[in-house]
């Protein structure tokens, strides 16, 4: 290794120029690269390939996945959306919506009950159509009564999309849901470029003073992104400064300040390029950077700024020594450079460990890592010195008629950092007052240090036994995100997700009535399964079966609708009084009907106006005045006067006797025709309904659970309507998708008992498939969990097995590799059993701590003994030599930890949960790895350098130690 650097070093140092070309040359090559990089903020891409994540998409490529969008209405505390204003604002939303022209395109086929846009207001207007009127045109009281039929009628399926403060007596709810269908078979492009034209609508039109929240999956991925673009650049902008900040304080050279920025913002380049290469824009062996990936450019300042740190400290401590520039720059290479060599192939492996780990982002954030700090130790290896020979000769040859070591008011320490000062090799070292604490526990308190150590670790370990793994999109939204705003009013509104499915595939022969009987049996015990949402006694599902009871209640519902005007025709005035009319104190509700059936003169009721209270209408006032029993039969009379005018010229008594006496189960087509009636009371869609639910009928009872029957109304299904039966079925079997609400937490559960009640169709030669986004979350955390003790494994072997192996080749002292892993093993430990402490769970970020407690704790490791070696090469004693170590690396390693851990800070300023706790945990771990560093190892290095005794092992630069 050490000839390695050494022939870098002469390559550098003989052509510094060339070097510097080279590397500006590389990083324009990769700024190039990255300028194809591919960003995702999506939270498809965390789901672990195979398993239920595989299932799922599986599922959804046969049957078309259908996203949805939600509006979210809340017309507020004590508000109402189902006054007028709201249900018409709202209709027009869904018109604008559905007529959009990016988002018409790809808008799911409305269904033989259900537009393709739903609004909670759709009940109401198909009432007011049965009326032949409209929400907008119905006077107040006809509207409140439209109101309660249709609540009353209707029950639970309405209730769906209002509020859980529901009050169906006083026809009041604060907040509705609008929901948009997707195509499942449209380009995801052209579903997120009409969500945002939904959103753009939404935007322009209000629904009365209601406040509207909109969440779909674009919604989301737009809101991360946002987050990102707006947070990133800042974050890194603000580490940078505090980077440049220390570096100035520190060195206080202009020279060592700017080459140790350029060297990181070129690593970052090199970094993106080579992620731009290995994403899916080139060779596609990665995924596209994420929201995990983001926070590798901030780690690579954090960890890069270390080989500026330490290869300039050891530079200018060569210089102070009175080395030329050269000779000064190879020492720092081939002393320093092999620690940072070793930290770098330690770091990487670290980073590389979490490819055992199951979600493809933090795979993808091990490899972009590993590369850009193989990216950062070239680049700043390759500067440090370059630019410091560059500079530093420049300045010796000005200098060559002064003595070299004669003194200067410039630099940190009173000499000019590029300039040489008189010799002190060999010379005592005084260390500073914290050095020589520090010294003094190392020599004479190893015992003590062993003890706490071993006590620290065990409360750590047992500490984090019970940490917990979490993971849920939401946490990469910043508090006060319309989105976040919108997930907790659906949550709180609704009680949660309405659009929560869980799939249920039931594969088999679906000409086989055994098995279709299965099937059915299995559908009819859903609504007894905990979790499955539940409406009028029925589970909410969307499958062949429920397409056949949604198209028999659309049938019976014409069927029933033309039973009513049948009896009103029969006898109006029966009719008429089985209505409601409006009290005394209602009648100010139907202005425009009493005006309109007033006989009183237009001069009257002018000069009643005049003398009767603002806001109250003459023919009101008239009305008011008369007895009510006499108002209250004028106004049935006018109702039954209107039921008759509206029956049919061609219905007969005798014709409407027979129809009532036949009950509405026999209303069919060809009676109506006989009757010589459909035209006068069906409409085109009315026939269509009747013609599907008397093509059923035909083929049996229209609940039928008998397999015979339901093989036979299913090909009918498949004549009348093949676009929303292939929804739920094909060639190999059908999909029951239920509406639930268990969530990540309750998916495994509820997908256990569905599997347990589809035994029933397995037993009947089927195949079943249970998949939900819920279970798949919940099987992301389950493997997440899982993959900690092996990331953490992986992490600590591979470094301990470098340390080790390095070890025995350069000093044939193996054990000083197992002392080198000690800061990052008490780091990692500790930090654990902190994090379980404060409450932080493992997520997609703080799952990467094992690879970042080798990334910090290992070169801090390798520094402290490749200084110690080299003390100990010149023949000092074990307590010399690590009061030299930490005399002299000591303040280097204090100086990169703050630096890093500044650098790392700043994330924890950052809006997005999962950055923040990224942050605090690398903080933490840092503080904890240089505490490990200088308080346990120096107490390990003396204790292995005493046992050592007199035996000879080499020393860093070669020379036998001992």
């Amino acid at each position: 290794m050490t000839g390695l650097l050494e022939r870098f070093a002469r390559v550098a140092l003989r052509l510094p120029m060339a070097t510097v070309a080279v590397i500006v040359a590389v990083t324009l090559l990769f700024a190039g690269a990255a300028q194809r990089l591919e960003v995702d903020t999506g939270v498809g891409g965390f789901a672990p390939p195979g398993g239920p994540a595989e299932r799922l998409e599986a599922v959804e490529d046969r049957f078309g996945s259908g996203s949805t969008l939600q509006i979210v209405v809340d017309d507020g505390p004590g508000g109402d959306v189902l006054e007028r204003r709201a249900l018409v604002d709202v209709l027009a939303l869904a018109e604008a919506i559905a007529n959009d022209p990016d988002v018409a395109p790809v808008l799911a086929e409305p269904g033989s009950d259900a537009p393709s846009v739903v609004t909670f207001a759709e009940p109401f207007a198909r009432g007011a159509e049965a009326a032949d009127t409209t929400i907008a045109e119905a006077d107040d009281f006809v509207l409140d009564v439209l109101l309660e039929a249709v609540l009353d009628g209707a029950g639970e399926r309405v209730g769906g999309l209002l509020s859980d403060d529901l009050d169906t007596e006083a026809v009041r709810a604060r907040a509705g849901l609008v929901v948009v269908a997707f195509d499942g078979a449209a380009e995801p492009e052209a579903v997120a470029t009409a969500a945002r034209a939904v959103e753009r609508i939404v935007g322009e039109r209000g629904v009365a003073d209601a406040s509207l929240g909109i969440l779909s999956i674009t919604a989301i991925e737009d809101a991360i992104g946002t987050t990102l673009a707006r947070d990133v650049p800042v974050l890194l902008g603000l580490s940078l400064f505090l980077v440049v900040l220390v570096l100035a304080v520190l060195f206080r050279s202009v020279v060592d300040v700017v080459v140790g920025l350029v060297g990181l913002a070129a690593s970052i380049v090199w970094m993106l390029g080579a992620a731009a290469l290995l994403g899916p824009g080139g060779f596609g062996l990665s995924g596209p950077f994420n929201q995990v990936s983001i926070a590798v450019p901030v780690l690579l300042i954090g960890l890069g700024i270390d080989y500026s740190v330490h290869l300039t400290t050891r530079y200018r401590e060569e210089r102070r020594n009175g080395a030329a520039a050269v000779p000064a720059a190879t020492t720092a290479l081939t002393t320093v450079g092999i620690a940072l060599v070793l930290a770098t192939v330690a770091s990487v492996a670290g980073f590389l460990a979490n490819l055992v780990a199951p979600l493809p982002p933090i795979r993808d954030f091990g490899v972009f890592a590993a590369v850009g700090i193989v990216a950062a130790f070239l680049v700043l290896a390759g500067l440090v010195v370059s630019v410091r020979v560059l500079v530093d000769r420049r300045r010796d040859r000005r200098r060559s008629g002064r003595p070299v070591g004669a003194p200067s008011v410039s630099g940190a320490t009173g000499h000019d950092p590029g300039e040489a000062t008189t010799p002190v090799r060999g010379a005592t070292v005084r260390p500073s007052r914290w050095a020589g604490a520090l010294t003094g526990l190392a020599s004479r308190g190893g015992v003590l240090v062993a003890v706490v150590t071993v006590v620290a670790l065990a409360l750590g370990g047992y500490a984090a036994t019970g940490l917990s793994t979490e993971f849920d999109e939401r946490d990469f939204l910043p508090e006060g995100e319309p989105v976040l705003a919108t997930l907790d009013r659906l949550e709180l509104r609704f009680g949660g997700g309405v659009s929560e499915r869980t799939l249920v595939v039931l594969d088999g022969d679906l000409d086989d009535p055994a098995f279709l009987g299965a099937v059915a049996r299995f559908s009819t015990e859903l609504a007894d399964v905990e979790g499955v949402r539940v409406s009028d006694g029925e589970a909410e599902v969307a499958s062949w079966l429920a397409l056949r009871d949604a198209t028999v209640r659309e049938g019976e519902g014409v069927r029933e609708r033309v039973a009513d005007d049948l009896e009103a025709w029969r006898d109006p005035a029966v009719a008429a009084a089985d209505l409601r009319v409006p009290r005394r104190d209602e009648l100010d509700l139907l202005v425009g009907d009493l005006a309109e059936g007033s006989e009183v003169p237009e001069e009257l009721l002018g000069a009643l106006e005049r003398r009767l209270p603002d806001g109250v209408a003459p023919v009101v006032a008239l009305a008011r005045a008369g007895d009510p029993a006499e108002l209250e039969q004028e106004l049935r009379e006018a109702i039954a006067d209107t039921l008759a005018e509206d029956r049919p010229e061609a219905l007969t008594d005798a014709a409407i006797d027979a129809l009532v006496a036949a009950g509405p189960e026999r209303l069919t087509l060809a009676a109506l025709r006989t009757a010589g009636i459909d035209d006068a009371v069906l409409t085109d869609d009315d026939r269509r309904a009747l013609e599907r639910l008397e093509a059923l009928e035909a083929e049996g009872v229209t609940d039928s659970t008998d397999g015979a029957v339901l093989v036979r109304q299913l090909a009918v299904l498949e004549r009348l309507l093949p676009d929303e039966l292939a929804r739920t079925v094909d060639a190999e079997g059908s999909l029951v998708s239920i509406s639930t609400g268990v969530g990540a937490d309750g998916a495994a559960a509820l997908i256990d008992e569905l599997e347990r009640r589809a035994e029933v169709v397995r037993d009947a030669g089927g195949r079943t498939t249970v998949v939900s986004s819920g279970f798949v979350q919940a099987d992301v955390v389950e493997q997440l969990a899982a993959a900690q003790l092996a990331s953490i494994a992986i992490s600590l072997a591979a470094a301990a097995l470098l340390l080790v192996v390095s070890s025995w080749v350069q000093a044939r002292a193996p054990m000083l590799g197992m002392i080198g892993i000690l800061p990052s093993l008490v780091a990692l430990v500790l930090m654990l059993g902190l994090m379980r402490v404060i409450g932080l769970p493992f997520n997609a970020l703080t799952a990467t701590v094992a690879s970042i407690a080798v990334g910090i704790g290992v070169p801090y490791g390798i520094h402290l003994i490749n200084r110690f070696r080299e003390a100990l090469g010149r023949g000092a004693d074990p307590e010399a030599a690590i009061a030299e170590t930490l005399a002299e690396t000591g303040p280097a390693l204090v100086g990169s930890a703050v630096t890093t851990g500044l650098a790392f800070g700043v994330l924890m300023l950052s809006s997005s949960t999962p950055l923040r706790q990224f942050g605090l945990v690398s903080l933490m771990m840092i503080v904890l790895a240089v505490l490990g560093c200088l308080l346990v190892q120096p107490a390990a290095l003396v204790a292995w350098a005493r046992r050592r005794g007199g035996g000879k092992v080499r020393a860093a630069s070669g020379v036998p130690l001992g």
